[in-house]
């Protein structure tokens, strides 16, 4: 039987993790860890460069593609789950919102934000933490990795960060559809904020444990150091480090160039 597809899509270091497991205390939702669904139809796009495909009328060959992943990923997750319902967590969604909404028409998608200050912290504690692998950026030019200004630098230039924010201020196009789910408030008061969430899906919610969430979603760090899935089982708020990690200065400077983040 097929599923019904909820998408999860947002910044890095947002608290995705804790909100695909918060989903997940509904008895008919199946949350994902980091999936590679979207990968399957954006594998298929190159068939339009087929020899094959310039034989055919563009408008039919587009429809057949929407159908084609519509389907495949409708049914990716049958022998995986008995429950009806996917929450489909992939950074890559909120990079394709034109396809997605033309394929789904009615999708929901729940966007993971936090201020941007937060996320750099994130990202630095856990390079002082584990700061002897080398990232892609580091190894490529170790003379940009010295200092936390270079380190913010690069992080804000390139992946996983900078594409992010990049992708999140292009589906400002698509506010009235989408949900933000902004991690302050689901760390601080979870039950408003999964409150707003299950009625933006359009779902009743279930009887949520805010002290007591059972890691329901596993997946390997790709990304490590960077990366940490592991949940703690009690809902806290954040801390409030940034100044304590980038510096007075580097926090205000971030605070003003991405403001426009809190206010979604």
């Amino acid at each position: 039987m097929s599923k019904q597809l909820i998408f999860t899509s947002g910044l890095p270091r947002s608290c995705s993790t804790l909100l695909q497991n918060l989903l997940a205390q509904h008895p008919e939702v199946h949350a994902t860890g980091t999936s590679l669904l979207h990968e399957f139809g954006y594998l298929a796009r190159p068939i339009f460069e087929t020899a094959e495909a310039k034989t055919m009328d563009r408008a039919v060959l587009e429809q057949m593609y929407f159908d084609y992943v519509r389907a495949g990923c409708e049914n990716a997750y049958n022998s995986v789950t008995d429950r009806p319902i996917v929450a489909d967590k992939c950074r890559s969604w909120i990079g394709h919102l034109d396809q997605l909404f033309k394929i789904w028409p009615d999708a929901k998608v729940l966007v993971p934000v936090r201020d941007i200050r937060g996320v750099l912290t994130s990202m630095e504690k856990k390079w002082r933490q584990h700061p002897t692998p080398f990232n892609g950026a580091e190894k490529q030019n170790p003379a940009n990795w010295t200092t936390i200004e270079k380190r913010v630098n690069g992080w804000l230039s390139g992946p996983p960060i900078g594409i992010a924010i990049e992708r999140l201020h292009d589906a400002m196009r698509f506010k009235d559809r989408i949900h933000f789910v902004h991690a302050e408030e689901l760390a601080e008061n979870p039950a408003q904020a999964m409150a707003d969430v299950w009625k933006y899906l359009g779902m009743n919610a279930p009887a949520h444990n805010f002290e007591n969430v059972d890691q329901y979603t596993h997946e390997l760090d790709a990304g490590w150091p960077y990366g940490d899935h592991t949940i703690r089982p009690e809902v806290k708020p954040l801390p409030v480090e940034w100044n304590d990690y980038l510096g007075r200065n580097l926090a205000e400077q971030i605070r003003q160039k991405f403001e426009w983040v809190n206010d979604l």
